[in-house]
């Protein structure tokens, strides 16, 4: 049989390409900053258990951070906070400083753990007893009858891969120690890892705290921990 002229040849299957993989320093940073020093009614602050409690920053504090970030901080970064009044005093203060900067509003998955009925009170008073059962059972305890551990990771990790998806420039999250630990935890855990107490990151967080971390990490598909 001969070919028929008017038929086209066949043509090979094609398989597009795989999409590239995105570039970090294309994509951009995620800042990590924690809020300035808090006015604690119950002194010293560190020896206070507070999380969700809406304990103002100092001012004065808020106000240097927010000069020192406003020289570090790259142009039209996104700027979110955490619903907490420390936190949302500072970007304030940023936005007055960086016009470039592109408010975010607030997010409550960037408040800090909330520890229950221990909020407010000193940890001494809390006791060694109850603090021993929650290392215990550290990912899964209600600390204080409020947040566990777990519950924070889920949340925390939401909003890190909301952030990633959400187009190349960088991001500013202005939130709490325990986010902070939560994102240098899910960053570096290995795949289906539970939190320990022995394993929890013990990065000094001070006030003022800032890290950079690459956008680009959830979208690899190796966060170490699942919800």
């Amino acid at each position: 049989m001969k070919p028929n002229p008017a038929s086209p040849a066949p043509q090979a299957a094609h398989t597009p390409a795989p999409a590239p993989a995105p570039d970090a320093a294309a994509q951009g940073s995620l800042w990590l900053v924690r809020h300035a020093s808090v006015l604690c009614p119950v002194e010293p602050a560190s020896a206070t258990c507070y999380g969700r409690l809406d304990w103002p920053a100092d001012p004065l504090a808020t106000q240097e951070l927010a000069r020192s970030l406003a020289s570090r901080l790259p142009a039209g970064a996104r700027l979110r906070s955490s619903t907490r009044q420390r936190t949302r005093l500072l970007a304030q203060e940023l936005l007055a400083l960086r016009s470039d900067l592109q408010p975010g509003g607030a997010d409550a998955r960037l408040d800090e753990l909330d520890f229950g009925v221990w909020e407010g009170r000193r940890w001494s008073d809390i006791g060694e007893a109850a603090v021993d059962a929650w290392v215990r059972d550290f990912a899964d305890a209600r600390v204080g009858g409020g947040e566990s551990v777990r519950q924070l990771l889920q949340r925390v990790q939401a909003a890190l891969i909301e952030q990633a998806s959400d187009g190349p420039g960088d991001v500013v999250w202005l939130c709490h120690a325990g986010v902070i630990r939560a994102c240098q935890w899910l960053y570096g855990a290995s795949p289906g890892a539970t939190p320990q107490a022995d394993t929890w990151p013990r990065t000094t967080v001070s006030f003022a705290f800032c890290k950079e971390f690459p956008r680009t990490y959830p979208r690899t598909g190796e966060l170490g921990w699942c919800s």
